[in-house]
Formats: C-alpha cells, sequence, structure tokens
C-alpha cells in the first residue's frame, strides 16, 4: 500500500491549509461542536488534490481515531490506496488501475450492505436522494463460483488469515443461506441483518453481483445503462453512506466529475441532506466546479462556520494563472467564510481569476476598487495589487485590460484622492 508516485516538499501554503484543517476537524469532530465543511479551491498544480491525501495520513494518527473517507470518482486522486486503520479508500482504482461493469456493480453493493450495517434505514435515503430504486440479482451458478473462488485463496503469507475466514464461506450452513438470497426477490431492504453481513463477505470473496434499476418514471434498466455521471453521483452518495458514523471525516476529491449542471448545483444540498443525520462531522471538498461553491453559500449564506480556501498561483505581471506550468510557482493561501462569498459571477472572478463572457462584474469591481481609495478605505498600493491581479483574469477583453491600466494609473497617480479632497463639503 503506497502512493501514486513520489512528490517533493510541501509548499508553505499546502503547509498552512493542512495545519487550519486539522484544527477544524478536532474542533467539528468534538461532541460540543457541529459539522463543518471545507471547500478547496485553486488552478490545477496548486496542491488540492495533494492536501487531500497529506490530511488523511495526519487524520490517520491523529487522537481520539477518527474514521476518515477518503472519497474519488478519478483514478488520478492522490490518496494512499487500501485501507489502513480508519481510515478507508472509497476511489475509483484498484490493484490493476481497471474499472470493470461487475466491479463497479460489486463496489455500490457493498457501499450500501455497509451503509445498512451502520442503519438499515441509510438505503432507503440513498433511494429518496436518486430518486430510482435498486434490486439486485445473483447468478444461478453462484455456488460454483464461490467453490472456484476459494481454490486459488493464498494458502500462506500476510493473506493467510483472510483465506481462513473466506474458506468458512463453503461450509453447507453459510452456502444455504447464499441460495436463499439468490433464490429471493433481489431487495436489499427484505434482506435480514444475518443476510447482509453474509452477503458482504460473499461478495469480499469476489461473487458476481447485477444490480436493476427502476427510474421514476417506472423505467427499468440495468445500472451499467446509466450515464457516467449517474454512476458517478451514486457511487459518490454511497460512498458517503457507508461511513455515516458521528465524528467521520469526509476528504471527496472533485465530486463534479460526469456530473451535469444540476447535479453539481444541488451537490452540497443533497450531502448536507444526508449529513443531517450527523452532529459532528467534518467535510472537506476539493473543486473546480464555481457553481458547487456559488450554491453551497446559496444554501447556508450566513455561515461563518463553513470556508472556502483558495490555493492561488502568484503571477508576475503580463502573466496569467493559466500560463504557471502545474507544481511550479509561488503558492498562497486565502479564506473566506460562505457568508463572504457573493454572486456567482464574482466567486468566478475573484476565486477563479476567470471573466465568464458579457459579465458585468468585472467593471463592478474596477469601479469598486477605486472608490474604496476615494473613500479612504483602500490604501493605493494595496488597490493597485488588487488591480494587477484582476487584469491577469483569464477572459478579458482588450478593452477591459485597458480600464484596468486607466484605473491603476489614476490610482498612483492618487487622482482620485485629489477628486475627493477637491469636493465641496
Amino acid at each position: 500500500m503506497g502512493r501514486v508516485r513520489t512528490e517533493g516538499p510541501l509548499n508553505s501554503a499546502m503547509e498552512q491549509l493542512l495545519d487550519l484543517l486539522q484544527a477544524r476537524v478536532a474542533a467539528s469532530t468534538r461532541s460540543t461542536r457541529e459539522g463543518q465543511v471545507t471547500y478547496i479551491i485553486g488552478n490545477n498544480g496548486t496542491g488540492k488534490s495533494r492536501v487531500l491525501g497529506e490530511l488523511a495520513e495526519r487524520l490517520s494518527i491523529m487522537r481520539p481515531a477518527r474514521t476518515v473517507a477518503c472519497i474519488a470518482s478519478s483514478i488520478q486522486d492522490r490518496f494512499k490506496y487500501g485501507d489502513s486503520g480508519r481510515v478507508r479508500y472509497l476511489g475509483a482504482r484498484n490493484t490493476t488501475n481497471a474499472v470493470f461493469l461487475s466491479a463497479i456493480d460489486r463496489q455500490l453493493s457493498r457501499l450500501i450492505l455497509r451503509a445498512m450495517v451502520i442503519d438499515r434505514e441509510l438505503f432507503g435515503a440513498l433511494c429518496k436522494t436518486v430518486t430510482m430504486d435498486l434490486a439486485f440479482r445473483l447468478g444461478k451458478d453462484v455456488e460454483i463460483q464461490v467453490k472456484k473462488n476459494l481454490e486459488v485463496q493464498p494458502e500462506r503469507g500476510k493473506g493467510r488469515r483472510k483465506a481462513n475466514t473466506f474458506r468458512a464461506l463453503g461450509a453447507a450452513r453459510p452456502m444455504a443461506v447464499l441460495r436463499r438470497i439468490a433464490e429471493g426477490p433481489g431487495r436489499f431492504e427484505r434482506l435480514t441483518e444475518v443476510q447482509i453481513r453474509l452477503l458482504l463477505q460473499y461478495l469480499e470473496l469476489g461473487i458476481d453481483i447485477e444490480l436493476d434499476v427502476v427510474l421514476k418514471d417506472g423505467t427499468s434498466l440495468n445500472f451499467g445503462q446509466l450515464s457516467t455521471g449517474e454512476q458517478n453521483r451514486m457511487l459518490v452518495l454511497a460512498k458517503m453512506l457507508s461511513v455515516m458514523e458521528q465524528g467521520a471525516v469526509f476528504l471527496i476529491d472533485e465530486p463534479e466529475v460526469s456530473l451535469h449542471l444540476h447535479w453539481q448545483m444541488r451537490f452540497h444540498e443533497t450531502m448536507m441532506e444526508l449529513l443531517s443525520r450527523l452532529t459532528r462531522f467534518h467535510v472537506v471538498v476539493a473543486t473546480h466546479a464555481p457553481v458547487v461553491i456559488s450554491e453551497a453559500a446559496k444554501y447556508d449564506p450566513l455561515s461563518q462556520r463553513n470556508l472556502v480556501a483558495i490555493l492561488r498561483h502568484d503571477v508576475e505581471e503580463g502573466e496569467r494563472p493559466g500560463d504557471v506550468a502545474p507544481g511550479t510557482g509561488e503558492v498562497t493561501l486565502e479564506t473566506h467564510s460562505f457568508a463572504e462569498v457573493a454572486s456567482h459571477d464574482q466567486l468566478v472572478l475573484r476565486y477563479f481569476q476567470s471573466s465568464p463572457y458579457h459579465a458585468r462584474e468585472i467593471s463592478v469591481e474596477i469601479a469598486d476598487t477605486v472608490l474604496r481609495v476615494a473613500e479612504g478605505v483602500k490604501e493605493s498600493p494595496e488597490a493597485v495589487a488588487l488591480l494587477k491581479r484582476l487584469k491577469a483574469t483569464e477572459g478579458l477583453s482588450e478593452e477591459t485590460q485597458g480600464q484596468i491600466d486607466e484605473a491603476i494609473s489614476l490610482v498612483r497617480r492618487d487622482w482620485v484622492r485629489s477628486i475627493k479632497g477637491s469636493e465641496p463639503e
């Protein structure tokens, strides 16, 4: 169980963010505190995913112990592969980095069963959230498959204890239970506690299972027939439910992968609905999707406890963030509460340093900066630095860049304050 790649030392901004996150996790998972959410944003190469991976390692030795769920939909995550203590790897990688439909059905089934071990009602919560019903099918030759899979279990070494556990599954009594499950209606909610735990063990052994989905309009299809976005959405939610325990920490890397815009908009709300069952938790989400954060702020607009952390490349004059090669250059850290997040367009401009086509926010930002200097709220050097950063925004027209240059010139010459000072009282 090791890293995906060898990486250099953490930069100071990443170290600052890790210290901040560790303190926030400690606070939000105590019995006297409420759960918290932290979103991390930043350009490629600023270290978002690596922060999640490093945080998981820190939390693995942090006391008291907490369940830590490392959730990702891409095989490019920076989490350690495999489970270690109470740190659970719930990413897309496996031993061969290959993903097959049968493996995805098995993975989702295991997540559902693990959630039902915690609380049987969590399966119903998943179906309600995704507005789909789920059932399962085991093959008619499942007993033959069990015997074949038992034959390839290791005799000695690290896997010996696990192999002995698996061999017990070949006994007459558990096989009889498996037969009843296979011949039954395939309804998760009708499984007994004994059947849930036993089926989990058989899935660990590698037996095949297929999932059937019934959509809201009554359409029935296989899980593999769903879009990639529908599959990823269900998997992310099921991963969260499979560790739904008080004091749990959820580290989620790019949940927006393959998601339709509407699902991105509802991500935070959906997540908080599921987490409403807990009073102590912390969620850290690394994302490239502005709408995920803007809708999160809209959902909880006055929150001072939930934060947006921005890892930002420092750029030279004339450069733009996209010009900086990933993993190079100085990186700075900024944090803002949800209450400080403005409109979606302002968020895209200020935090993602991008200007949408025909957006008026850039002009508002220029005017606001100049007025703050005139009112004595902002000093000229600070305003010039802000305007220069604004000029590094992606997607600016030449006309807008000219407006920023004019504003910088006015502020530098202190022309703004001289006009303010000459106004009649």
